[in-house]
């Protein structure tokens, strides 16, 4: 039988199936509590693959982390705090930086093309997983304007998270969040996406679009998502 800890934001820790359960748009979203890394991009990501999982997107993580500032003594929570201040999250909603806009999509079986001819055509016949950013603000911005920022409405890709948004942006620290972008790529530019709270005492929600694969500072981890299931 599971042993079951009930959280705080209607979570669960399900210790037998070695999972995280969290709500995450009116669903029941569970995270595998293996976590993938420390490593690159593509390390942690084919970690989570091999094990029959999807790649987190950034609006679930961000969910993941909203329920973990719920519950900030629970062990597992606290693990995952401590690894946003220390570390940094991958998710896989990707970017593609053109001299144009940036494509933004959730490659959540790591299997989407990436040439801005195939990912424009999808979010033409309507794909929610692709969304358009144009002109945005980048660098630190106070948590209002962050949440009618294009840039961070094309990574979460749903209005409905905009409170879990604003929670983390708030309960990570008191500084001004930061936006990372690539600016003004003379080509197509594919970059990953990133979600940290700062290091030391500068504490603040940064989201970075503009990471190599290879990037090894300290190095990334992610979650794999086991489910999706109705409340």
């Amino acid at each position: 039988m599971s042993e079951i800890t009930e959280l705080n934001g209607n979570g669960k820790i399900v210790v037998e199936r070695n999972e995280i359960h969290v709500i995450h748009l009116g669903k029941n979203l569970a995270f595998s509590l293996s976590m993938a890394g420390p490593e690159n991009y593509q390390n942690v990501m084919t970690q989570i693959s091999q094990k029959g999982l999807l790649r987190p997107t950034t609006a679930q993580t961000f969910s993941l982390v909203d329920l973990a500032l719920q519950n900030p003594n629970e062990e597992h929570c606290k693990d995952i705090l401590n690894k946003l201040s220390s570390d940094y999250f991958w998710t896989s909603t990707e970017n593609l930086w053109t001299p144009k806009e940036v494509i933004v999509y959730d490659n959540v079986g790591g299997n989407m093309p990436s040439d801005r001819e195939s990912l424009l055509k999808m979010a033409k016949k309507g794909d929610k997983s692709v969304r358009i950013a144009y002109r945005f603000q980048i660098e630190n911005q106070s948590v209002e304007k962050l949440l009618k920022n294009p840039y961070m409405l094309a990574q979460i890709g749903d209005e409905d998270m905009l409170n879990v948004v604003k929670r983390v942006a708030e309960g990570v620290g008191n500084n001004p969040p930061w936006v990372w972008a690539l600016d003004k790529p003379s080509s197509d530019v594919k970059k990953y996406t990133t979600l940290d709270s700062g290091k030391n005492h500068y504490r603040l929600l940064n989201l970075g679009g503009d990471f190599p694969e290879d990037y090894s500072k300290g190095h990334g981890y992610a979650f794999g998502v086991v489910m999706f299931e109705e409340k």
